[in-house]
């Protein structure tokens, strides 16, 4: 009875710490979560599908690595972490893209936590939360991740000043 009190309590905590880090993303890598927010938004399909690619590819990977023993145990551990890590850019990407989408004229981190609470909160319904939103949420916002990562800025955009060359 006591160990599924301490999992509940853990998992609990979890689950709050993972909304605090989607608000907190935003402002610790700004460039790196709109861009990721900009993918997501005009290319949500295209994201899923990098997701679904780079997600069999390092899972597979990373599968091989810890056959390897110890050292390769380690790799495996480091490619975990960068997946989830990039994930968590995506998916505070998407945070945001809710956040804008419910509360279009509020702005704020009780906003962001009341966002990231219902995100979490959708992809804890049984059945249709865990096999179609959760999935679904998690593979575009590590597409958006990688993507917004990889790509570079472009150099036709306008600087601060609005013109095209300084």
């Amino acid at each position: 009875m006591a160990e599924g009190l301490q999992i509940i309590i853990i998992i609990l905590f979890s689950w709050g710490t993972l909304a605090a880090l989607l608000v907190l993303l935003p402002a610790l890598l700004p460039g790196r979560v709109a861009r990721a927010q900009q993918v997501a938004q005009n290319s949500p399909g295209r994201a899923l599908v990098i997701g679904l690619v780079n997600l069999l590819f390092f899972g597979v990977v990373g599968a091989i690595f810890t056959q390897g023993g110890d050292v390769g145990g380690l790799i495996a551990l480091i490619i975990l972490l960068a997946i989830v890590a990039v994930t968590a850019v995506g998916l505070s990407a998407i945070n945001q893209i809710v956040q804008t989408r419910l509360y279009p004229k509020d702005e704020g981190v009780k906003v962001g936590l009341k966002t990231a609470v219902l995100l979490i909160a959708g992809g804890l319904v049984p059945l249709l939360g865990w096999l179609v939103v959760a999935p679904i949420l998690l593979l575009i916002g590590l597409g958006a991740g990688i993507i917004a990562l990889v790509r570079r800025k472009s150099s036709t955009a306008p600087d601060e000043r609005g013109t095209m060359f300084g």
